[in-house]
């Protein structure tokens, strides 16, 4: 395993309040969430990146994406996204509204260290921390037909999104302010 720090595009995601509702509920959401991204890693590897690095891990409700730098950001930020919207619609059709899956996402890319189970850099660092953004936590609490929100690093949205590639000219973000922990950055908020 190479210990030096590589370029990934990091992607956190997390579960919408995968606490409450008993463990049946839980249960439900963690297995949902494994299916979800089973296809969304999958999307990878049958892409045009299928030689592309692509690692996962799983932490309970929450989980980090580190994806190689053969995959373009735009393709992450759009592409990708896609394949997210569609898994979610496909574990979400046949549950009653309790049991919907919800996610938080969070988007950053910069050097990381993969040491499996271990991943580290600040682009990880960061993507923690946004995905706990409380402007991100209003905008999945206030809007409860969505079923993910998107919040990318400043520097994502600079390098990546700005560029406008697949599409991304197309789609809607907003600056927020992110406070957490320790953590002062800004960010943007992806509203349509």
């Amino acid at each position: 395993m190479n210990l030096l720090a590589l370029e990934r595009t990091v992607v956190r995601v997390d579960v919408v309040d995968s606490s409450s509702g008993g463990v049946t509920r839980q249960r439900h959401l963690d297995r949902a969430l494994g299916t979800v991204l089973d296809q969304v890693v999958d999307s990878v590897r049958h892409s045009r990146y299928a030689d592309a690095e692509c690692f996962r891990r799983d932490d309970g409700d929450s989980a980090t994406l580190l994806v190689g730098a053969q995959v373009p950001g735009a393709w992450i930020a759009s592409d990708l996204m896609r394949e997210l919207t569609i898994a979610l619609h496909d574990v979400n059709r046949p549950v009653h509204d309790d049991y919907r899956l919800r996610l938080r996402i969070a988007v950053d890319h910069g050097p990381t260290v993969m040491d499996p189970p271990h991943v580290n850099g600040e682009a990880v660092v960061t993507a923690a921390r946004l995905v706990d953004a409380p402007a991100l936590r209003r905008f999945v609490a206030d809007e409860r037909d969505v079923d993910f929100g998107l919040i990318v690093s400043d520097r994502f949205h600079r390098d990546v999104v700005l560029a406008g590639e697949r599409g991304l000219g197309l789609v809607r973000f907003e600056p927020v302010e992110v406070v957490v922990k320790d953590f002062r950055q800004p960010a943007w908020l992806q509203v349509g």
